[in-house]
């Protein structure tokens, strides 16, 4: 393979949306930069992993993707991109995705899915506890920035699409995810589920839950949750969390500096075990 070196190389994922609406939000789809980085980086960090099943269509692509744009690799042939995903830690080419602050566990003892990842701070308590992450989603272009450099590893895109989905390994022990706020914070305009393109998230996570049926989920929301519509929005969620079979834990709402954080900072911590598990 030749490398050559150009001056304009591909920093951001955020100078390459597919789309931008009218509110200004960027959508990538499957063909962009950061879906294909995605692709990759989740294959190179799961691969003696049983989850990893993902086609070998897509990552050859992906790797095809990296190499030419991300590295600048002229003459990239079909035997190269062959030996680059049978022996990618030979190489030396994708290194940087494993030079990051917070690697993950060498031997985890189990295994958890981070939805509505933000920056990581779900991942990091997980890892802390001895948990690997087999799949990460976030929306927001700079947070997945900021996970990819924290983590070498760029999280998918718009959970809401199908294509995003599939993605998602058959197997994981532990759903967690800090599901969008906006539309329950005391701050807001408090439209809960009236809310298309926030408030109904919450249900994106049930359907991974039916589907999957992990042991256990870890969700988090504003207080505001406790209260909106009289009660009544916490209701639905909690009856939807049991009708998909799980034992959910009474919701807690606990201050960050109660636990060593210096912000006051309150949450609403939602907990369920399923499928013969207790707590």
């Amino acid at each position: 393979m030749e490398q050559v070196s150009k001056k304009n190389h591909i920093n951001s994922i955020v100078d390459f949306p597919e789309e931008i609406t009218e509110e200004g939000v960027k959508i990538y789809g499957e063909t962009s930069y950061e879906n294909q980085m995605a692709v990759l980086s989740h294959y190179l960090h799961n691969l003696d992993s049983e989850s990893n099943e993902m086609s070998r269509e897509d990552i050859l692509v992906a790797i095809n993707f990296f190499l030419t744009r991300k590295k600048k690799i002229q003459n990239v042939s079909e035997e190269d991109i062959n030996m680059a995903a049978e022996h990618p830690t030979q190489f030396g080419l994708f290194d940087d995705f494993f030079k990051v602050p917070f690697p993950s566990p060498e031997k985890p003892k189990f295994t958890f899915i981070d939805l509505f990842a933000g920056i990581g701070g779900f991942r990091i308590a997980l890892q802390n506890l001895g948990g690997k992450c087999v799949y990460s989603s976030e929306f927001d272009a700079k947070a997945q920035e900021t996970y990819l450099a924290n983590f070498g590893e760029m999280p998918f895109g718009d959970i809401t699409k199908q294509s995003t989905k599939n993605f998602i390994p058959k197997d994981f022990d532990i759903l967690c995810g800090g599901f969008p706020c906006q539309a329950f914070s005391l701050a807001g305009k408090r439209l809960g589920f009236a809310d298309e393109t926030r408030g109904t998230l919450f249900f994106e996570i049930e359907a991974i839950l039916r589907q999957h049926k992990p042991k256990a989920f870890f969700l988090e929301n504003v207080k505001g949750l406790a209260i909106h519509n009289k009660g009544n929005t916490l209701k639905t969620i909690l009856k939807h969390l049991d009708d998909s079979g799980y034992d959910v834990v009474p919701p807690q709402i606990l201050n960050a500096m109660d636990y060593g954080v210096p912000q006051h900072r309150e949450r609403i911590y939602i907990i369920g075990f399923g499928f013969g598990n207790q707590y």
